[in-house]
């Protein structure tokens, strides 16, 4: 059994959802959830810039830049920042550990010029417990291996199932998905992001198509928009006002 919803936000809105459930087992609910988030979905840094008509295949039309000063990034947080991790995962967000994580993978390309080792990367922070934790908001924080990305010039995408691993906290080296699992695996998410450094004062690589899988066959999906140009708002509302003048006369 498959439940569509499909939500269509104004176009001024800063997201708009589309949320597919599907009955996995008999007594367990699984959901697919793709949400579309515009750069002014960034909490507390540098809007990233807008990258358009270019995007990996199946989620397009565009895809963001890095900042052009600063860092930029992108929280899925649980009850903050948007709390777009429980929009990701409507039951499952309070009780999410690194355990559930099955899989995360995202898009990056990086433009003719990029300097090694600088790429958007992926942060888990796990939520404050009481135990050795890092801040008052957050226990632990782990990132993904994107220095070691070389790829110019093509969208490659880089997953938890191939050779992304994580280092930092209390990990010790590079460990992949299962190993952190075993080491941090009771601690429960607080966000999943993306990031740049700020140390880079800009970055010019672009980044596209967060998704997290869980372990109960639950998939979230972050589709990164850009903001309509000007010109293509003003098609919209020629083709509405066309469309409303035609239904008129239809009816008169």
């Amino acid at each position: 059994m498959t439940i569509s919803l499909h939500k269509l936000t104004p176009l001024v809105a800063a997201v708009a959802l589309t949320t597919f459930a599907t009955l996995a087992h008999a007594n367990t609910m699984s959901t697919m959830v793709t949400i579309d988030v515009l750069p002014n979905t960034v909490p507390d840094e540098e809007l990233p810039r807008n990258h358009l008509g270019d995007a990996p295949i199946g989620l397009g039309p565009d895809s963001w830049q890095g900042p052009a000063t600063g860092k930029s990034n992108w929280h899925a947080r649980f009850q903050a920042d948007g709390d777009y991790l429980t929009t990701l995962f409507p039951d499952e967000a309070a009780t999410m550990t690194i355990n559930d994580i099955a899989n995360i993978s995202y898009y990056t390309k990086r433009p003719t010029g990029t300097p090694a080792g600088r790429d958007w990367w992926i942060q888990i922070y796990t939520r404050p417990d009481g135990v050795d934790d890092t801040a008052g908001w957050y226990g632990y924080k782990v990132t993904n291996n994107y220095h070691d990305h070389t790829d110019i010039g093509n969208w490659v995408e880089y997953s938890t199932f191939s050779d992304m691993t994580f280092s930092g906290g209390p990990l010790v080296g590079e460990n992949t998905l299962a190993e952190m699992q075993s080491d941090i695996g009771s601690e429960l998410v607080e966000m999943i992001s993306v990031q740049t450094d700020s140390g880079w004062n800009g970055f010019d690589g672009y980044i596209d198509g967060l998704r997290i899988e869980l372990q109960s066959g639950s998939v979230g999906i972050v589709n990164f928009q850009a903001v309509p140009e000007p010109a293509s708002i003003a098609l919209v509302g020629v083709a509405a006002v066309a469309g409303l003048a035609i239904y008129r006369r239809r009816a008169a």
